[in-house]
């Protein structure tokens, strides 16, 4: 059977203090509570931890090698409280976040160096994925998501609408053709993400939905955006991973005058009582940070 941590941190206090009195005094237990206690500590060990006289208490053999165990026990406990109390006081700690893998390599690291910036204590566990992982299950603190977000015991924040653009490598385009419409489209090679295989566009109060051929499907943003960039086809993909390609002219935006709805993100946070300091840094910062990039610009 395991001993409890703290009866043996109760007789550390007694044989430092040397006697039962003194150590309840110490810890504000009363005499008796801390005589029963060690007894039943010695019960369960099978084994006498003290000498007892009227007016001393001294350690036996047995006491004096457990008396080094129950040391050690103490100072971890005493460094576990001063951790947590740093934990709830101070901004320091992990976070573990999670986000789609297009948004931690295309976003995050700018975003997070931010962040960094202003608390650097606080470290970060990033797990970029696609997967909706279980926040609770999985002891997220905060999750980046796209589309819809339900579960009990969660809170969302909305963070910001992203434009999306479709976008082909100039290459393609030589050798394909020109796409001057929306219709064009189902002539292409698309490269289509596997949960929006279909396009939707509207041009004032013309709606067009199309679900074009699809010459690769993937999960994988990330995939998608250098597929496009080799020349494998036209892919559909938010504007600020398209951005610096699109600057540095390895890819070029079709359609820019036809409105493609966008995605939004959110941010899910479990709703627990007594969060850190740090997870309260975070939401701040979150509040306070210009997701304009994020956006995309036209």
């Amino acid at each position: 059977m395991v001993d409890s941590a703290d009866d043996m941190i109760l007789l550390a206090e007694v044989a430092e203090t040397g006697g039962f009195s003194r150590a309840g005094e110490r810890i504000g237990m009363p005499k008796s509570t801390v005589s029963q206690r060690i007894a039943q500590l010695e019960e369960r060990l099978g084994l006498r931890l003290l000498n007892r006289s009227t007016r001393h208490v001294s350690l036996t053999e047995a006491g004096q090698v457990y008396l080094d165990y129950c040391r050690r026990v103490r100072a971890e406990a005493s460094a576990a409280a001063v951790a947590m109390r740093n934990l709830k006081e101070q901004p320091v700690g992990t976070l573990r976040i999670t986000c789609p893998e297009i948004t931690a390599s295309h976003f995050m690291p700018g975003f997070l160096e931010s962040f960094a910036k202003d608390f650097p204590q606080i470290a970060v566990e990033l797990l970029a994925t696609n997967r909706h992982l279980d926040i609770i299950q999985e002891c997220i603190d905060f999750a980046f998501r796209v589309g819809r977000a339900t579960g009990q015991g969660l809170i969302l924040r909305r963070i910001s609408s992203i434009r999306r653009a479709l976008v082909a490598a100039p290459a393609y385009i030589a050798r394909n053709g020109p796409v001057r419409d929306t219709d064009d489209l189902l002539r292409h090679r698309c490269l289509l993400h596997d949960a929006q295989r279909e396009w939707s566009f509207s041009f004032g109060d013309e709606r067009r939905t199309l679900r074009p051929a699809a010459g690769a499907i993937s999960d994988s943003m990330g995939f998608l955006l250098h597929s496009a960039i080799a020349g494998g086809g036209i892919t559909l993909l938010p504007a600020y991973a398209c951005e610096p390609a699109l600057a540095s002219g390895r890819l070029v935006e079709l359609l820019p005058d036809w409105e493609i709805p966008p995605y939004e993100m959110a941010l899910i946070v479990p709703d627990r009582n007594n969060q850190s300091k740090a997870q309260a840094a975070f939401r701040s910062f979150v509040q306070g940070f210009d997701f304009t990039a994020f956006a995309g610009r036209r």
